[in-house]
């Protein structure tokens, strides 16, 4: 099995953890701390690699399918909003967060 892995390095590692764990729902499945290094893994069921010519010169948004858009936007509060809940072009119903480190997440789903 071939497993994709998205290093990310954040500057407050708690933060980070709230965030995707605590409000995006993904669960920690590994972590580590030593020679000064700390880190998490946290898991999730399939990743996938999207390839597109932006139509915004914008960096491409961390982006995770859920199951339910409006609960983990409740979830949301605090985080500095990008885009609300609405309809993409393409259909799907999502939203966008400044994450930790200052990433843009798009929370989405079909």
């Amino acid at each position: 099995m071939t497993r994709l892995w998205l290093p990310f390095t954040v500057t407050d590692l708690p933060a980070a953890v709230r965030f995707y764990r605590d409000r995006l729902g993904l669960p920690v499945v590994d972590g580590w701390r030593r020679d000064g290094e700390e880190g998490v893994v946290l898991g999730a069921e399939t990743a996938f690699i999207e390839l597109v010519t932006p139509e915004d010169p914008r960096p491409a948004p961390l982006a995770f399918e859920v199951p339910d858009v409006d609960a983990v936007f409740a979830r949301m509060s605090g985080d500095e909003l990008v885009a609300a809940p609405h309809r993409y072009p393409r259909g799907h119903h999502g939203f966008e967060v400044r994450g930790p480190a200052g990433a843009t997440v798009m929370v989405w789903s079909e």
